[in-house]
Order: C-alpha cells, then sequence, then structure tokens
C-alpha cells in the first residue's frame, strides 16, 4: 500500500465475486507517518478484464470498509487467529487436576499436553 510512504496492509479482506467484479481484495491499513487509516479495493471487470483499484483515505476509508462487511468472504487476521490456536502436538505427557465443584464433591480433569504449552482436556472423572 501507499499513502505517504510504502507499508504494509495490516488486514486483507477477501470479497465475494458479484455480477461485475471478480478477484475482489480489499487491503486496510495505517499510513506510519501521518497515521490515518486507508483502505485500498483491487477488482477485476468482467466484461473488460481490467482491474480497477480504488484507494480511500481518512475518515471516508473506514466508511469505504464498512460497506464491504456483508461481501467480505474472509481476511487474513482471521485465517491467522484460526491457525494460531492448534491442539498438542508432537510428544505430550499428562496433566490431572482436581476441581471442586459448588456442592463440595471433587473431580479430576485429564488434559493432554505438549511441551509448546498447547493442552486439550481429554476427560472428566468423578
Amino acid at each position: 500500500m501507499r499513502h505517504c510512504c510504502k507499508f504494509d496492509a495490516y488486514d486483507i479482506w477477501y470479497l465475494k465475486d458479484n455480477d461485475e467484479f471478480v478477484n475482489r481484495t480489499l487491503f486496510i491499513g495505517v499510513c506510519p507517518i501521518c497515521n490515518k487509516r486507508v483502505a485500498e479495493l483491487s477488482q477485476r471487470n468482467i466484461k473488460t478484464n481490467v482491474y480497477l483499484t480504488i484507494k480511500k483515505v481518512g475518515e471516508s476509508a473506514g466508511v469505504f470498509t464498512a460497506s464491504f462487511l456483508k461481501d467480505r468472504a474472509y481476511s487474513r487476521n482471521a485465517l491467522n487467529r484460526m491457525n494460531a490456536k492448534s491442539k498438542p502436538y508432537g510428544w505430550r505427557y499428562g496433566v490431572n487436576k482436581e476441581k471442586k465443584k459448588k456442592d463440595g464433591t471433587l473431580y479430576v480433569e485429564q488434559y493432554s499436553v505438549d511441551f509448546y504449552g498447547n493442552s486439550e482436556l481429554v476427560k472428566k472423572l468423578k
């Protein structure tokens, strides 16, 4: 992306195709020099096969991005968050935790934990 300088977008929205345009991508970022929002839409026209780019800066960029909320298929930030939450893998070990219910009865939860800090509940023992 480019405004006062060249910078990377902090989020990229991949939009659904419509009757006129395909390969629709919305780049969203903040200029590091002037701290203004920048939104840039890139899409290809089906009839003319020409790429169209629309850039909005400042307050209009926020309104512009909000208009595409319904067209968003997925975003890069959402995909990164999904990949970060992983289940335990590799070497695992078990952890038993004793818990107490409100009525005073005890139960044990067994977890599978890896050496990277990921844990997963395996079963509850009463």
